[in-house]
């Protein structure tokens, strides 16, 4: 059974119990390995080429791209709102049609990412990744059904506020090990958080759908 206990990581493959996230041009695929593939907010600056949304969609109808993205919105860094949203869109539609989920990156754009959610009303699973935030943007988020990852830097205080089943745990760029990030999640729950996060990132990223051979 695939067991995915860090739901972000850009550290290179194999990441055998993680899902790598890349860009559409550094989609290399390695046997076993899942992926997410997006095309980052930081990238909006300038035009997105004909070129690379075609290497985005070729690359998350592969088997092993498991979610789109990261994708996102982010208020310090990145192109215009106006095109970042655009971006976004597109891969929210492409989320849709290939029925995966969406990993966001959301930097001070809570309440833009949740109104998309409402105006779009998207059928997958969404998840803002490496959450910082406090309890109450958390319970904004979790309550319009989005999912939170914690990475090594995060508010104790909006750890407890997470429904468990949609809390999950990532590295993203840290050298953290990933059991080190859940024990300090755990910590903060009360019990040992390992068995749910490989529960809830099977649903996540509707693992129960593939097999090991796909």
């Amino acid at each position: 059974m695939l067991k995915i206990l860090d739901i972000h990581t850009h550290h290179p493959a194999p990441q055998p119990e993680a899902l790598v996230c890349v860009t559409p041009e550094n989609f290399n695929p390695i046997e076993g390995q899942l992926y997410s593939v997006g095309i980052h907010p930081w990238d909006t600056i300038n035009d997105i080429s004909d070129a690379t949304w075609k290497a985005l969609e070729e690359a998350c109808r592969h088997p092993q791209v498991r979610a789109v993205g990261e994708c996102g919105i982010d208020l310090v860094k990145g192109g215009p709102l106006f095109k970042q949203m655009q971006v976004m869109k597109r891969q929210i539609d492409l989320s849709e049609e290939l029925q995966k989920p969406l990993v966001i990156h959301n930097v001070h754009a809570h309440d833009i990412i949740i109104g998309m959610k409402k105006d779009m009303k998207p059928t997958q699973n969404w998840l803002v990744h490496g959450f910082r935030g406090k309890p109450t943007v958390a319970g904004m988020l979790t309550d319009a059904g989005i999912w939170l990852s914690f990475n090594d830097k995060f508010n104790d205080a909006a750890v407890p506020q997470v429904p468990i089943d949609l809390l999950l745990a990532e590295t993203d760029e840290s050298s953290t090990p990933i059991t080190e990030i859940i024990t300090a999640l755990s910590s903060l729950r009360g019990h040992d958080l390992t068995d749910d996060i490989v529960r809830n990132a099977r649903r996540f990223l509707a693992l129960d759908s593939i097999t090991t051979e796909e």
